[in-house]
């Protein structure tokens, strides 16, 4: 964990959690703001909720976030940090190991679908990453970073276009997947599978409208 802050004074901590006593309570902290959020949802959200709920007093939290939006802003940025860092794995996997564009496509939401508290994420914090200031910033320069990853995929495999024309199919990509993750999320099990498995279908349809009609055959 690292300390942050951004122009609108919220931080990531405003003091790091060093001694376990201390991560201790910043983990109930967290914990507390998320029973929270999944049970009374973000406009009942309020720091002294979080206080009760963790079983600390309101200073405690005050000591280590700057406020609620601060808290959320680490869910959040832990979530982004995760698939960031698949995105990274499979990049250095795909040059080492030149798998088929289908094959690294499938491992790579595979992947990320599979990620700890994904469901939840996309079920309780994809919300509050649209309307929060902080988070707004935070979930842009994620679309940006990833849109870069999936363009620069689709050139790797040779897809045709200008940087422009690839990075707005990547882009469309990325709307397409939160959309259809955040309704899974929502859905029992099997309907949740059903939308997974067709979004997997039309994301793989999408991507390969930018590879030339002569070489399709081939990824």
């Amino acid at each position: 964990m690292r300390a942050m802050s951004d122009e609108t004074g919220i931080g990531f901590y405003r003091n790091l959690p060093r001694q376990k006593r201390s991560q201790e309570r910043v983990a109930r902290i967290v914990q507390a703001t998320k029973t929270l959020l999944e049970r009374d949802g973000l406009q009942r959200l309020t720091t002294n909720h979080i206080a009760r709920e963790a079983g600390v007093d309101i200073a405690s939290v005050y000591q280590y976030f700057s406020g609620k939006e601060a808290i959320l802003y680490t869910l959040a940025e832990t979530w982004i940090e995760q698939v960031q860092a698949v995105y990274a794995r499979h990049q250095a996997r795909i040059l080492e190991q030149r798998p088929s564009f289908v094959e690294s496509l499938r491992a790579i939401l595979a992947e990320v679908i599979a990620l700890p508290d994904n469901d939840w994420n996309w079920r309780h914090l994809a919300g509050p990453m649209m309307i929060v200031p902080a988070l707004i910033e935070l979930e842009a320069a994620h679309e940006t970073l990833t849109t870069q990853f999936w363009a620069a995929l689709l050139r790797f495999y040779g897809a045709s276009g200008d940087t422009d024309t690839l990075l707005a199919l990547a882009r469309m990509f990325y709307v397409q997947i939160d959309s259809a993750l955040t309704l899974a999320a929502r859905l029992p099990d099997a309907q949740a599978a059903h939308v997974r498995r067709w979004q997997r279908r039309q994301t793989i349809a999408l991507l390969r409208e930018a590879f030339p009609r002569r070489s399709r055959k081939q990824r």
